[in-house]
C-alpha cells in the first residue's frame, strides 16, 4: 500500500470506495518492487489470489508471544471483486491460522468507522467493537474516527 495521506476535498467526506480509489495510485515499477519485496519479508503476510490474479494483502502485524496477540490488516485493491465474500473468506483463513497454528488469545484491527462494508464483514468473521479512537485517522483535509474491533480466541473457536 503507498505511503501518505489520502488526497480528497475537504468540504465533503468521501465514501468507502472514493476513499480506496485515492488511496491507490497507480504504481511505478520501482513502487511494485517494494512493496514484493516488504511483504516477501513480512513473516505473516499473504498475497490474496483468485485466478492467478493478484487481488490484494493480509497480514497479522504486531505478533506478541507474550501477550498472545496480533493486528490483523486487510486489503483487497480490487474494486470489482467487492461484495462477494472474499474478504470473509481470507479473514476466516487468517484467524483459524492465528488461533490454530499460531495459538494466539486475540487479534484486533482498526478500521475507519465510515467503511460499513468492512465492519459488516467483520462482524460476520466474530469481530466485537472495542473501542473508538476519536479523529484518529486524516483521510484527505478531514478528520475521522477508527473503530478498535477485536476477536478472542473462545469467540473464534464458538463459531466455528
Amino acid at each position: 500500500m503507498p505511503d501518505g495521506w489520502l488526497s480528497g476535498d475537504h468540504r465533503r467526506s468521501c465514501t468507502a470506495s472514493e476513499a480506496t480509489r485515492r488511496a491507490f495510485p497507480r504504481y511505478e515499477e520501482g513502487d511494485a518492487r517494494s512493496w514484493v519485496e516488504r511483504n516477501l519479508a513480512h513473516p505473516l503476510c499473504w498475497a490474496v489470489e483468485v485466478d492467478r490474479r493478484l487481488l490484494g494483502e493480509a497480514r497479522l502485524d504486531g505478533l506478541d508471544l507474550h501477550d498472545s496477540r496480533a493486528r490483523l490488516a486487510i486489503g483487497l485493491y480490487d474494486l470489482s471483486q467487492l461484495g462477494k465474500g472474499l474478504g470473509r473468506e481470507v479473514i476466516k483463513l487468517i484467524l483459524s491460522h492465528a488461533f490454530g497454528t499460531l495459538q494466539l488469545h486475540r487479534v484486533d484491527l482498526r478500521v475507519l468507522s465510515y467503511n460499513e462494508r468492512a465492519i459488516r464483514c467483520y462482524r460476520a468473521c466474530g469481530f466485537i467493537e472495542e473501542g473508538r479512537e476519536r479523529e484518529s485517522a486524516r483521510v484527505g483535509d478531514a478528520w475521522h474516527d477508527d473503530l478498535i474491533m477485536g476477536v478472542l480466541a473462545q469467540e473464534y473457536q464458538g463459531q466455528t
